[in-house]
C-alpha cells in the first residue's frame, strides 16, 4: 500500500512538473506583457507573427515607467506572417526618453495593420483591431499573456498619442 501511494505521489509531481512547463511558454494572445529591472543597451523586444491571422500585423509596443505606470514612450510595428522583428527598447522604443528609464514594464497589442501605418495611440479604432498571432519575448523569455480591459486600452491610447500626435513607427521596423 505504502508503494501505490509513493507512486501515486511521483506521478502527480510529475504530471505537474510538466504542465507547469508547458504553461510558461509563449502565448500566442493579442496583448502580452514584461518587466524589464536593470535594462541593458542590447535589450530587446522580440515579436514573431505566428501567421494564425494569415496576414500581416502590427505590433503595437509601450514602454512604461516601472514606478508610476505611466506611458514613457510607444510604437508600431508591422510584422509579416511567419516573420519576426526586434525592437530595441533603449535605442528605439525609449528613444525619445531623457534620461533613460533602466526599469521599465513593456505592454505589447497585435493589431490589423490599417491602412497608412501602425499607430499605437488608436488601438481597436475601426481598421486597427485587436488579432491573435503574436508570441513576444526577450531572448528566451516569454511575455506574459494577460487581459486587457477597456480603462487600459482607453489609457494606452492617451498616453501615446500625446507622447506622440500622429502615430509613431519604430525605426528598427520596415516601413509599411
Amino acid at each position: 500500500m505504502f508503494n501505490s501511494y509513493r507512486r501515486g505521489i511521483l506521478a502527480s509531481v510529475f504530471v505537474l512538473c510538466f504542465a507547469a512547463q508547458a504553461f510558461g511558454q509563449a502565448a500566442d494572445t493579442p496583448f502580452q506583457v514584461r518587466a524589464y529591472a536593470g535594462l541593458k543597451p542590447h535589450d530587446a523586444v522580440t515579436v514573431i507573427n505566428t501567421g494564425a491571422s494569415n496576414a500581416e500585423l502590427c505590433a503595437n509596443a509601450y514602454a512604461l515607467s516601472a514606478t508610476t505606470g505611466d506611458v514613457l514612450d510607444c510604437c508600431g510595428c508591422p510584422v509579416a506572417p511567419n516573420a519576426m522583428v526586434s525592437i530595441p527598447i533603449i535605442d528605439d522604443l525609449l528613444e525619445h526618453q531623457k534620461p533613460k528609464s533602466k526599469n521599465v514594464v513593456i505592454k505589447v497589442m497585435a493589431t490589423q495593420v490599417p491602412p497608412g501605418f501602425c499607430d499605437p495611440s488608436n488601438v481597436n479604432g475601426t481598421s486597427n483591431t485587436l488579432v491573435t498571432g503574436m508570441v513576444a519575448s526577450q531572448g528566451e523569455l516569454p511575455f506574459s499573456a494577460s487581459t486587457l480591459s477597456a480603462g487600459e486600452l482607453a489609457r494606452l491610447n492617451g498616453q501615446c498619442g500625446a507622447a506622440h500626435q500622429s502615430g509613431f513607427g519604430c525605426f528598427a521596423c520596415p516601413i509599411n
